[in-house]
């Protein structure tokens, strides 16, 4: 019986210094495809959105305004995920992202602590942004990995 691969073998690397697989920079590559098409989905759908909950309360807008998006994006990352053999990828590419973004997000803090306005402004984009496609597709990529185990 096989050994059992886990995420962590990805990050190991051989006696010679070189990985023992492509993981990493296809996971990498797959977390810059998924920036792309959730940066698209926002871009594309945030002034419909905006348009018709116009009549809404801003609280009732802002969350309609961060999570059809995010949903919309999953669901187009999520797609191939079903038929091909790269779940193990994706959920490695979400990883990425959350590193990503923490780094973003603290490099921001830092750069914007002289100014409390524009850190709000900041904070606010970020948090209708981030957790969204972070909960809707890196809890996809979850449960489509645990199903193939």
């Amino acid at each position: 019986m096989a050994d059992k691969i886990t995420i962590r073998d990805f990050f190991r690397f051989t006696k010679d210094g070189k990985m023992k697989s492509g993981a990493v920079v296809y996971s990498f590559s797959f977390a810059v495809l998924y920036l792309i098409i959730y940066g698209a989905a926002y871009y594309f759908l945030i002034d419909i959105l905006a348009s018709v909950t116009a009549s809404l309360p801003v609280w009732a807008a802002n969350l309609i305004g961060a999570i059809v998006p995010a949903a919309v994006g999953a669901l187009l990352c999520a797609i191939p995920l079903i038929w091909a053999g790269t779940r193990k990828m994706a959920l490695l590419a979400y990883l990425w992202i959350a590193v990503f973004g923490v780094i973003f997000l603290i490099a921001m803090c830092i750069m914007l602590r002289t100014d409390r306005d524009a850190l709000r402004i900041f904070l606010s984009l970020f948090l209708s942004m981030f957790p969204a496609p972070m909960v809707l597709g890196g809890g996809s990529a979850w449960l489509l990995y645990k199903k193939t185990l």
